[in-house]
């Protein structure tokens, strides 16, 4: 009898124990489940905060500190994609459905002449907006084919969304409003640079004024590219480089990087 009672304590203290291991067991998943959640949440966390501190350098988020720009990204829906070097991201025509910002690499638009040559529009870098002005409007469609001219990463939002959003803050409906205006003066003053500068000594003179820094100019993307840029061969522009450089107004250096003599600029009157 006493055998009997003592067998029985013993099962009972034996099932309690496994009973409390059970419990232990489950709550160290539970914990295990609840770092491994927190530990994906604080990566792409972290991803956002990246992307948030960039954007403070873009026209659009212009005033706003990087934690503005992460709770304004958690309401417009964005995504990231990647395009390779030389792939045409977009097609003249295509419907421009979202608000697109170049967020690593670069990119050119180009147009295709009847006689099959193309022309550079305009090169685009890292923290451009994409056709800004033409989100809205009759016409939402790209003015050109969009090239990338090495490894890219572009970021999309929904245009719907964006629009909302500006509605609520007069820094980003501001923001907007300069984007598209600084982008209108840029196109008239091509249009003007194209109408009043007839030679390419002018074309690239009036180039170094405009994209010289700290007396160096280096012609890009390539001299193949400004070339078509103007509308002119590559070897005549390589020529009127030459002839600036053998009246000491341009030095070449190292890298494609070239001198700019300011005193023989001023003798242009440039």
């Amino acid at each position: 009898m006493i055998c009997e009672l003592l067998e029985k304590v013993k099962n009972f203290f034996l099932k309690s124990k496994n009973k409390n291991d059970n419990i232990n067991h489950n709550q160290n998943i539970l914990k295990t489940k609840y770092f491994t959640i927190k530990t994906i949440d604080r990566r792409l966390e972290m991803k956002i905060e990246d992307l948030s501190l960039f954007l403070t350098k873009v026209s659009l988020f212009k005033g706003l500190n990087s934690e503005e720009i992460a709770n304004c990204l958690t309401k417009i829906d964005f995504e990231i994609k990647n395009y390779k070097k030389n792939e045409t991201v977009f097609f003249r025509g295509d419907a421009l459905k979202k608000v697109i910002i170049i967020i690593g690499g670069t990119a050119h638009g180009e147009m295709q002449k009847f006689n099959g040559d193309t022309i550079i529009i305009n090169q685009m870098k890292s923290g451009e907006v994409l056709a800004s002005a033409f989100l809205f409007g009759k016409d939402n469609i790209f003015p050109v084919d969009l090239v990338t001219l090495e490894n890219s990463k572009f970021l999309f939002f929904s245009k719907e969304k964006y629009l909302n959003l500006i509605q609520t803050d007069k820094r980003l409906l501001l923001n907007f409003i300069n984007e598209i205006s600084n982008r209108s003066q840029h196109l008239s003053k091509r249009i003007w640079f194209n109408f009043t500068h007839k030679t390419i000594e002018e074309k690239i003179l009036s180039y170094i004024k405009e994209n010289s820094e700290n007396g160096k100019i280096k012609f890009l993307p390539s001299i193949s590219a400004l070339a078509k840029r103007f509308e002119v061969t590559r070897p005549a522009l390589s020529r009127e480089i030459s002839n600036l450089c053998k009246r000491n107004i341009l030095t070449k250096g190292e890298n494609g990087i070239y001198l700019i003599n300011s005193t023989n600029l001023i003798e242009k009157n440039i």
